[in-house]
């Protein structure tokens, strides 16, 4: 047993130092690409953003397996609502689902030479989480870009990463941008991916994050935000109960 260790840990000493300089020099020749095209053709900076993240899956052997695709109609946009598992969750979100999905991320990581660049290039949206009138502006900005081009949202309203995989308390801010979107939530569920690479890792460990797309919930004028946060998060609850996708 001891000694399998030892070998497992002499393959992660190679293999882990690869694959980080394999994500380096990635980031920067997609990141580069994205930014050449945002000013003519910014649809083809998404798709790119789309491959760039496949082929980091890919790199790492992790597979995405969807189900629910049918639910979703493609000329639609959406706001999706997702349990919050793994850095690779919005990866594999942006690769398992055929819509264009923006996600609101911290201001910091748009500070990171070339990832930040990119995605910006790509339509994603900062946040400076210490400036509540900044922080609105933000979210003003990520509803007015939905509505203006063929892109949906993706949402996280844990507010971080689970530790253990358990759903935790949702936070209602969120809904409040869903509502005022004035667009059909959909909730995601995200299965395995803390398995994948867990928080505070740098090691991926090959095999499938699973993703459940539940079905589309309506909002109204009179839907609050209270009602549509117990609704997703009792579907995504349900979703991890199963014991299988």
């Amino acid at each position: 047993m001891d000694r399998q260790k030892c070998s497992l840990s002499f393959v992660d000493l190679i293999r882990i130092p690869i694959f980080l300089l394999w994500v380096i020099f990635s980031t920067a020749v997609y990141s580069i690409v994205c930014i050449l095209f945002v000013l003519f053709a910014p649809s083809i900076s998404r798709y790119i953003g789309r491959l760039w993240v496949v082929h980091l899956l890919w790199m790492g052997g992790v597979k995405i397996e969807v189900d629910g695709l049918e639910k979703l109609d493609i000329n639609k946009r959406y706001v999706f609502i997702s349990n919050h598992q793994s850095a690779l969750d919005i990866p594999a979100i942006i690769a398992g689902l055929k819509h264009y999905v923006s996600f609101i991320a911290k201001k910091e990581l748009f500070m990171i030479p070339f990832f930040g660049w990119g995605i910006s290039a790509m339509g994603h949206i900062r946040i400076d989480r210490s400036n509540p009138r900044k922080a609105r502006s933000s979210l003003d900005k990520a509803v007015e870009q939905l509505k203006k081009l063929n892109t949906s949202l993706i949402l996280f309203p844990e507010g971080t990463r689970s530790s253990d995989g358990q759903l935790g308390e949702f936070k209602q801010g969120s809904f409040a941008l869903a509502l005022q979107a004035g667009v059909q939530m959909v909730p995601l569920t995200i299965k395995d991916a803390m398995l994948r690479l867990p928080k505070k890792s740098l090691r991926i460990n090959p095999g499938t994050i699973y993703l459940q797309i539940g079905d589309p919930i309506d909002v109204t004028p009179q839907t609050t935000k209270a009602e549509i946060c117990q609704k997703a998060h009792d579907v995504i609850k349900r979703s991890l109960n199963q014991c299988s996708i």
